[in-house]
């Protein structure tokens, strides 16, 4: 597992404890966890020395918050699961698009 791939999942878990009472709490939470999805994702890509493709990092990203907030049943036991599953979704997607 990587830095930024742990760096993600505990950012995740935070974010789970961020009260989403108000909207400008939820999207700025929403920022940070894109945020560093995104420096998640091009650390991985210039560890694999590759350069993406344009919008690949935005919309990966894009389909892993939908990902996670699309499952409201998400308790401590399955969080990394969920985590990881929105992970390996995201990415398949991506590839598939941007045919990488």
């Amino acid at each position: 597992e990587t830095m930024s791939g742990r760096a993600l999942q505990i950012s995740l878990m935070l974010m789970l404890l961020i009260s989403t009472s108000t909207t400008a709490r939820a999207t700025d939470a929403q920022m940070r966890i894109t945020s560093l999805c995104l420096a998640g994702f091009n650390a991985a890509m210039a560890s694999a020395g590759k350069t993406p493709p344009a919008g690949m990092g935005d919309f990966t990203c894009d389909c892993f918050l939908k990902e996670v907030n699309s499952d409201s049943s998400i308790e401590w036991a399955t969080l990394l699961g969920s985590i990881q599953s929105a992970q390996q979704t995201c990415k398949q997607r991506a590839a598939e698009r941007f045919r990488i």
